[in-house]
């Protein structure tokens, strides 16, 4: 799965994602301009909601790029 968030704000929301159950790894990467993180993870452990949750909590989402194998 890959979440657009804030240019300044990738560590916050890597360690957001990091502390939940079932991300395994998180990656950061840029799409055009933007700056991306790249998130493996387990969809039988979370959902994609909770992971976006989490980026709103911490203030780094923007929008979800959408998913891949």
């Amino acid at each position: 799965m890959k979440f657009l968030i804030l240019c300044l704000r990738y560590d916050v929301g890597k360690a957001a994602l990091e502390g939940l159950q079932g991300v395994h790894k998180v990656e950061k990467g840029f799409q055009g301009a933007k700056e991306i993180n790249t998130v493996y993870y387990d969809p039988d452990l979370i959902s994609i909601e909770k992971m976006q949750d989490a980026l709103k909590e911490v203030g780094t989402h923007v929008g979800t790029l959408g998913a891949e194998n």
